[in-house]
């Protein structure tokens, strides 16, 4: 079980690789419930679960008292709805402020949950940089996978930083 655990400014966030699926899914979401996590935030997109035998994921979540959250974004992709985005962020970063800690997913961890990972820290002040550079200590990898996701990030940043002037 991977789980690299990023705690910056208050926020507790995990990046994660896909849990196991088919028979070990129940196992790995215990593990990750007793590792701290409070909820699970899936990147996948509708074919993919299936795919990969994490059908079940929502409700095995809920029988191990895990909240499920997701929104999918196409591997290798960025999201396609900045106000639906900015809404996860948005709530990710309440639930963290609550004392919830929180680890995203998606097939390696590394792409689309870096993405969302440094959104949440950005949107908590961090700069972009500091962001993917707290990701990449933590995961041990360059992130997120495109060029394309950085620049989307960047962008979410310049956002963020006028919303909040």
């Amino acid at each position: 079980m991977s789980l690299y655990w990023i705690d910056r400014e208050g926020v507790r966030l995990g990046i994660m690789p896909r849990p196991r699926g088919h028979d070990w899914l129940s196992d790995d979401l215990r593990m990750r419930r007793r590792a701290g996590v409070d909820v699970i935030v899936s990147a996948l997109t509708a074919l993919e679960p299936e795919e990969l035998g994490l059908a079940e994921e929502a409700q095995e979540c809920a029988q191990n008292g895990l909240l499920f959250i997701s929104f999918p974004i196409v591997d290798r992709s960025v999201p396609t709805s900045h106000v639906d985005f900015g809404a996860l962020v948005n709530q990710l970063l309440e639930y963290s402020r609550k004392g919830k800690a929180i680890a995203v997913h998606c097939r390696a961890g590394i792409g689309r949950s870096s993405m969302i990972a440094a959104c949440v820290l950005i949107r908590n002040s961090l700069s972009v940089e500091s962001a993917f550079q707290a990701i990449e200590e933590s995961r041990g990898c360059p992130v997120p996978d495109t060029p394309e996701q950085r620049r989307w990030v960047e962008r979410f940043s310049v956002s963020t930083e006028r919303r909040m002037q």
